[in-house]
C-alpha cells in the first residue's frame, strides 16, 4: 500500500491550530514558573499562576475549533493537543496547588500531586481510545464520560480561587478560607477530582450545544458578558462557572439514561432531531 504523498508546502493558515496549542503549552508552564516564584518570593504570583492556566484553557477551546473551520485537523495536532493538556490541566495544577499548600500536608501531599497528574493522564489515553471507538453517528457519543480535564484543572484550582475571592470580612468568609487552606482538605478534593476525571459517568459536551440561529446575537451577548466578567472580576467568575459545572453534573446523567431509553425503544429524542 502506497503512503498518501505530503504537499510540498503547507498553507501558513493550517497551522493555527497547532500554534494556538502550542501557546497553551506555554500559559501552562508559565503557570509552573508563577507557583514557583510565588514559593519562593511570595507575592501576588499565585494569582497569575491561576490566571495562567485559565488563559490554557481558553486556547485549548480554540484550536480544535479552529482546526476545524480551517479544515486542518491533522495526527500531529491530535497529538499534540493531548500533550498540551496534559501539562496544562494535569501536571501545572498539580504542581500549583502541591506548592500552594500541599506541601503541609506532609508525606501525603506530593503522593495526592501524582494521583491527581496521573489521573488526568489516564482521562486523556481513555478519550482518545473512546474516540477512535465511537460511531460518530451514534447521539450517545456527543457525551462525554467523566470531567474533561480543562474542567478538572479548573475544579482543582476552585480552592486557591476561593482564597483570592474571599477576604475574611465575616465570620462565613474566614470558616471557608479556613477549609479551603486545610491541606487535608484539599488532598481530599485533589484526590475527588481526579476519580471524577477517570470515572464512567457521562458528561455534556460542547458538541451538544445547539444555537437556534435567532438567538445568535443573545448567544454572542451573552459571552461577551462573560469575558468582562472574567477581566472585571475574574475570581468570583471562575467561582460561578465552577458551581454552576458541579450542578450539571448529575443533570448530564439523568440527560443521558434518558436519552438511552429513548433509543432502546427506537424513539427519536427531539433533541437528535434539531441536529438533523
Amino acid at each position: 500500500m502506497n503512503p498518501i504523498p505530503r504537499p510540498k508546502k503547507l498553507p501558513l493558515h493550517k497551522m493555527i491550530p497547532n500554534m494556538i496549542t502550542l501557546t497553551a503549552i506555554a500559559s501552562g508552564m508559565t503557570a509552573i514558573r508563577f507557583a514557583i516564584s510565588s514559593k519562593i518570593e511570595g507575592g501576588v504570583r499565585w494569582e497569575m499562576a491561576a490566571i495562567a492556566i485559565v488563559v490554557a484553557a481558553f486556547m485549548d477551546a480554540f484550536d480544535g475549533a479552529a482546526a476545524r473551520l480551517l479544515k486542518a485537523q491533522s495526527k500531529l495536532g491530535a497529538e499534540l493537543d493531548s500533550f498540551s493538556d496534559l501539562i496544562c490541566f494535569g501536571v501545572a495544577p498539580a504542581i500549583v496547588i502541591y506548592l500552594w499548600i500541599l506541601q503541609g500536608a506532609g508525606k501525603w501531599g506530593w503522593p495526592v500531586a501524582l494521583i491527581y497528574a496521573m489521573a488526568v493522564a489516564l482521562r486523556l489515553a481513555k478519550f482518545n481510545i473512546m474516540t477512535d471507538e465511537k460511531d460518530p453517528d451514534d447521539p450517545l457519543s456527543k457525551y462525554f464520560s467523566g470531567v474533561p480535564s480543562p474542567m478538572g484543572g479548573a475544579l482543582a484550582l476552585l480552592p486557591l480561587v476561593l482564597s483570592f475571592a474571599l477576604d475574611g470580612d465575616s465570620a462565613f468568609e474566614r470558616t471557608v478560607i479556613n477549609i479551603v487552606t486545610t491541606p487535608q482538605v484539599i488532598g481530599v478534593w485533589m484526590v475527588v477530582v481526579a476519580a471524577m476525571m477517570v470515572g464512567n459517568f457521562p458528561t455534556f459536551s460542547t458538541k451538544q450545544i445547539r444555537v437556534p440561529y435567532k438567538m445568535k446575537v443573545p448567544a454572542l451577548a451573552l459571552f461577551s458578558i462573560l469575558i468582562v466578567s472574567l477581566i472585571n472580576a475574574p475570581w468570583p467568575t471562575l467561582i460561578v462557572v465552577c458551581l454552576f459545572y458541579i450542578a450539571l453534573l448529575p443533570v448530564g446523567i439523568v440527560h443521558y439514561n434518558r436519552k438511552e431509553r429513548s433509543l432502546a425503544q427506537g424513539v427519536k429524542d427531539p433533541d437528535d432531531a434539531e441536529d438533523e
